[in-house]
């Protein structure tokens, strides 16, 4: 909170004192008549007024003059009840009016924090439920009265009724308040003490004084309760936890009035008495519950509209979300096509600019792909984080031209972002055949079309045009893909995925230095798998890890036995990024080594370009442990990809493997010759050892040695061979001169 102005509390405090002065005058002149006890008291209120603004530092401006100026009119009223005690204005005694008055400010302060307390809540509003409670208290207080023959005729009537009114409305508000805060308890009990004991003063001062005075003298020091026990915080507008908070609602605006009407009306039949004020407080009553029924009514259809609207609607980017879409295809009246989309590139902007950059640009590619599709006269649905499903009229056959735009509208949604711009993201999207009338199977067979359109969209990502329209094909491939896993499974886990071993040739001396290991498959049920297909579903289906360590295991076990490393021939290993993120990756390794005895250095550990793309990741760290171990670390398929040669001076790399895609490129009309000479004069520039891939010419290799490429691999040489043949390739010497090698 922030101190009020100096000259803003100064005004304050002379307002007090301003109200002070002609009440003293008063009280001096009209001294023989009066109550001094309560004319102190009324003082010892405008005097603490007077300081208050001057010593309490934790309120607000308005805060402070709020309080300030209800305290003011409630001591002055006070001080007047007291000093003019059996007077009368007109028909009405003074007192009466003067405390009813003096609750006013009181009054203004209860209602104004009941109309924030519940702003753009679905519930009734809270003023609702004051008025009915306020209403019972109203004819308990005034039945009660009656009862105790406090009142003094038909003059007594008007002005007594208003000061319980007034109280009672004042009550009303600091309970329905302590409900809906529990913070704000005990300055509401302070409050209603002021108002209860403002009342009993007024109704007892004409024929009770000393309760009158006792009264008034409880009212003083719930006024100071009230300002002493307001909370540090200030007054919090929806306190409380919502559920906890809705059940003592409903307890007190129910609970409360009903016990206390049945009270007063068993007293009234008990005891009946022809009072028309107390019919008018019970037509009240009966007022005040009906407008509490309608408001309890209104509130249900609000919250009943917004539950409704959540539950169909995304709460990120107001999109419809996917029970919605279970519905719309529940029984669609025309045929239709859904493309499930897929956002890419949003984990890169999360990453970098956070989560709610990325939310943001999410909301920006929800407006733009919802104003495309809607101008197509489709709908646009969000079903995952990063998956929109998009409902177009016709068939998938005409729907697909509109993907284009659908694309073009995701991607330029970093743009609309500050600072999101630099990343780029964009879009996949699988296409299936909505048909129209009601769905056979229910709610489940609603949902083939999105089944179908996840299995276009899986589709997709392996392919190169950035979408797949589901048919019979990608269905089969699908259910291979399921075959495969579960295949790939079981043969990780019985270890019937073989190895074999490629050569890699010194071109200088014909001898073999290295043997690269090779997964290979023979599955009993599906023939041999392609490692292009199984080891893309191995890292679709989180089998990577396994059966990477399932090959190196394989691979040392089987080329220490075959002499490999007692010759000091190296075997190279491949490892995926997944691997070396697995946590205890190296440990493996370096188990591995020592059950064999193996020199570290004999081991090349092959990676791709992307490990080092991330600086200081995970996988990068891995990657050096593993070279300090003494591991040599091969970067594979070099001239693919982003081919930066800046972390080749930042990382330990001891091994560069040129693409056989440069190595193909070397004999045509291009300048691949003139690219794979630079790849080598540099690595041979930072003492890497080049291993050029996919030599299967003699001019191909004769180049490789004139341009100084140390070793080669290659169907020139050997495929990759078996375990049992590892003895031959180590004894054999591949001739260098050209034409010799067939």
């Amino acid at each position: 909170m922030t101190d009020a102005p100096r000259a803003w509390r100064a005004g304050l405090t002379a307002t007090a004192l301003a109200a002070t002065a002609p009440l003293a005058l008063l009280a001096t002149a009209r001294s023989a008549g009066a109550e001094p006890v309560t004319v102190f008291i009324g003082f010892a209120w405008l005097l603490s007024c007077a300081v208050a603004p001057l010593v309490v530092r934790s309120a607000t401006p308005a805060g402070l003059t709020r309080y300030a100026l209800a305290g003011t009119v409630w001591g002055a009223g006070t001080v007047v009840a007291g000093t003019l005690p059996a007077a009368t204005l007109g028909p009405h005694p003074v007192p009466h009016l003067a405390h009813a008055a003096s609750l006013l400010g009181l009054a203004a302060i209860a209602l104004q924090q009941l109309h924030h307390a519940r702003d753009g809540r679905d519930e009734s509003p809270l003023g609702v439920e004051t008025a009915l409670l306020a209403a019972v208290l109203a004819a308990l207080g005034w039945d009660w009265s009656a009862r105790a023959g406090l009142h003094g005729g038909a003059w007594w009537g008007p002005s007594a009724a208003l000061v319980i009114v007034v109280a009672s409305v004042i009550t009303a508000a600091t309970v329905v308040l302590a409900v809906e805060h529990p913070a704000l308890r005990v300055p509401g009990a302070g409050l209603a003490v002021v108002a209860l004991g403002t009342e009993l003063a007024a109704l007892t001062s004409a024929r009770h004084p000393l309760v009158s005075l006792g009264a008034i003298a409880a009212a003083l020091v719930g006024a100071y309760v009230l300002v002493l026990g307001q909370p540090r915080g200030g007054i919090v507008r929806h306190g409380g936890a919502a559920a906890a908070a809705g059940a003592r609602r409903l307890r007190v605006a129910t609970a409360v009035p009903a016990g206390l009407l049945l009270v007063d009306v068993a007293l009234f039949i008990g005891a009946p008495r022809a009072d028309g004020v107390m019919f008018v407080f019970f037509a009240a009553v009966v007022v005040a519950a009906g407008f509490r029924q309608a408001a309890t009514a209104r509130a249900v259809d609000r919250t009943h509209d917004r539950l409704s609207f959540q539950a169909l609607h995304d709460p990120l980017t107001g999109l419809a979300n996917r029970a919605a879409l279970q519905s719309a295809l529940h029984e669609p009246d025309r045929t239709q096509s859904l493309a499930l989309i897929e956002v890419g590139g949003l984990d890169d902007v999360t990453d970098v600019l956070g989560v709610t950059v990325g939310e943001d640009v999410l909301r920006a590619a929800a407006a733009n792909l919802r104003e495309h599709v809607s101008a197509l006269g489709g709908t646009t649905y969000r079903v995952r984080h990063d998956e929109f499903a998009v409902l177009l009229p016709g068939p998938p056959e005409e729907t697909v031209r509109h993907l284009p735009g659908a694309f073009a509208a995701v991607s330029a949604a970093p743009l609309q972002v500050p600072g999101a711009g630099r990343f780029p993201v964009d879009a996949v999207a699988g296409l299936a055949a909505v048909a129209s009338g009601p769905s056979a199977g229910g709610g489940r067979e609603a949902m083939t079309p999105l089944l179908h359109a996840d299995l276009a969209l899986r589709d997709a990502r392996l392919g190169t045009t950035g979408f797949s329209v589901y048919s019979g094909e990608v269905a089969s491939a699908h259910a291979r893909r399921l075959l495969l896993r579960e295949r790939l499974a079981l043969a990780v886990a019985e270890g019937t995925v073989d190895v074999h071993y490629q050569p890699i040739v010194n071109f200088t001396t014909g001898r073999v230095e290295k043997f690269e290991a090779l997964a290979r498959w023979d599955d009993v049920q599906l023939g041999r798998i392609s490692p292009v297909e199984f080891i893309a579903v191995a890292e679709e289906s989180n089998l990577v890890v396994a059966l990477g360590e399932h090959v190196l295991r394989r691979a040392v076990a089987s080329a220490h036995a075959a002499g490999v490393f007692a010759a000091g021939v190296r075997l190279a290993v491949n490892v995926s990024v997944v691997q070396l993120q697995a946590p205890g990756f190296a440990d493996v390794v370096r188990e591995i080594l020592a059950q064999h005895g193996i020199p570290p250095h004999l081991l090349t550990l092959e990676l791709t370009e992307s490990v080092f793309l991330d600086s200081d990741s995970p996988a990068e760290r891995v990657v050096t442990e593993l070279a300090a171990l003494g591991c040599q670390i091969a970067i594979d398929d070099f001239g693919t990809g982003y081919s930066a040669f800046g972390y080749l001076d930042r990382l330990p790399v001891h091994v560069l493997k040129v693409d056989r895609s440069l190595t193909q490129s070397m004999t045509g009309a291009g300048n691949g010759l003139s690219v794979v000479t630079a790849v080598v004069d540099l690595a041979n520039r930072l003492g890497l050892t080049v291993v050029v891939e996919g030599v299967e010419t003699d001019e191909e290799a004769e180049i490789c040695r004139s341009i100084q490429a140390g070793l080669g691999q290659g169907w020139l040489y050997s495929a990759a061979v078996t375990a049992d043949r590892i003895g031959a390739e180590l004894a054999r010497e591949y001739p260098v001169s050209p034409g010799a090698v067939r």
